[in-house]
């Protein structure tokens, strides 16, 4: 335990030197503070809201990612290139011990640094105002419905010969991505119903959400009235694009307690997508502790990009481990969007299927990441829910650290080898 709290310290003091510390620092106060002088809303404090608690503590964690990116994937590198790696260990210490060590010193910066952001948003935004646990309707997984969807498909006549003839797994994976935003269209003066798990509502403050935004922004004429249970509410909204209706304890029961019930009143018929646009909001805590369950995730998800980056020191040059980083963590983000943009593949030629293959790789490597990102849910007033924060410490923060501290201990005494 000694010889790791040395090489945390001869690390952190590195760091410091460097006025990675202090640049970090200055830079987030610099961000936190003037942002709301740039940024432009829709002219209500709401959406004021929204968007600094999108970009502010946003914009600090890509800073900081990207500078502790920069001096993990140049840590080992500098040292085994100036053959003073083992100045650095200044005891007879394991690599594991080594890699571990600079990785804490590296974390123990990046908290500082998120640490500073989320006291610099509490003094902006404060820190009473309430989350919400968001509620989905309990509908079949995506891969079910897009088996039914492929059973109908299939023996449906006009289905194209060549849809027909294309492999069961191709075919089902456009489905599922079409089953996400599968669309139900409520007709005028007809009620319609949405199951949702079973909740104890605590207080009175239960809301129901509605979302209209959809590829072409466009928005509803919405007049009607949702119930559930013994709680019950109108609503008629001609001009926002995401609509959130307070609900009131009602003198009558009206329908089943996990059963949202709404009645469309308007002209028209109204089109929605269940797995995205309807939602149940459950009163969770403040928003200081949603915003310590964030910092948390933040913290763990920097730990991970840390030790990749120590991981790739360990074998490669730091220009080419600085690169590999940053593509790998550019493909990560991007991978999502291409192949939700993509229309299908099965017109696709080789080169195209070769690209959406390495794609959906990409997202399935990265998603436990990109997924875990709380930053959307802070903006939004949703609850960082505590099992996603235990997962992520458990997987980006221990986890996967530590087998890419295993993997890095494995490469350095190699590289010595061939370096001498």
């Amino acid at each position: 335990m000694r010889k790791f709290a040395e090489i945390v310290m001869l690390e952190l003091r590195s760091l410091v030197r460097s006025r990675t510390l202090a640049m970090l620092v200055v830079a987030t106060v610099a961000w936190m503070f003037g942002l709301p002088h740039v940024l432009k809303g829709d002219g209500t404090a709401e959406g004021a809201r929204e968007l600094y608690l999108r970009f502010s503590l946003g914009g600090v964690f890509v800073l900081t990612v990207i500078a502790l990116l920069s001096s993990a994937t140049g840590s080992l590198a500098r040292e085994r290139v100036a053959k003073r790696l083992q100045l650095t260990m200044v005891r007879p210490v394991r690599c594991f011990v080594l890699v571990l060590g600079k990785a804490v010193a590296h974390m123990a910066v990046g908290a500082v640094v998120l640490l500073t952001a989320c006291a610099a948003l509490a003094l902006e935004v404060g820190l009473s105002a309430p989350c919400y646990h968001v509620l989905s309707p309990v509908l079949p997984s995506v891969k079910e419905e897009a088996a039914a969807m492929y059973e109908a498909y299939m023996k449906d006549p006009q289905t194209p010969e060549a849809v027909k003839k294309a492999k069961k797994e191709v075919v089902l994976r456009i489905l599922a991505a079409r089953a996400v935003d599968h669309y139900q269209s409520i007709p005028t003066n007809e009620v319609t119903s949405w199951r949702f798990p079973k909740f104890h509502p605590q207080g009175t403050d239960l809301r129901v959400r509605m979302r209209f935004a959809a590829q072409f922004d466009t928005r509803q004429d919405v007049r009607g009235r949702f119930t559930l249970g013994d709680w019950a509410a109108p609503v008629s909204n001609i001009t926002q694009a995401v609509v959130t209706v307070p609900l009131s304890p009602s003198q009558v029961s009206e329908g089943p307690a996990d059963a949202l019930t709404f009645f469309n009143g308007g002209k028209d018929a109204l089109m929605l997508r269940p797995r995205k646009d309807i939602n149940v909001l459950l009163p969770a805590d403040a928003f200081g502790f949603n915003l310590v369950r964030a910092f948390l995730v933040l913290l763990a998800i920097l730990s991970l990009v840390v030790s990749f980056g120590l991981f790739l020191s360990a074998g490669l040059g730091r220009p080419v481990a600085l690169f590999v980083a940053l593509v790998t963590l550019i493909v990560g983000e991007m991978s999502p969007s291409v192949l939700e943009q993509y229309p299908e593949e099965l017109g696709a030629n080789v080169t195209d299927r070769i690209g959406l293959f390495i794609t959906r790789v990409a997202v399935e490597a990265t998603s436990p990441i990109s997924s875990a990102t709380p930053l959307e849910s802070l903006a939004n007033d949703e609850c960082v829910e505590p099992k996603a924060v235990v997962r992520s410490l458990v997987l980006d923060a221990v986890a996967l650290p530590l087998i890419l501290a295993f993997l890095s201990a494995l490469v350095i005494p190699r590289k010595q080898e061939d370096a001498e």
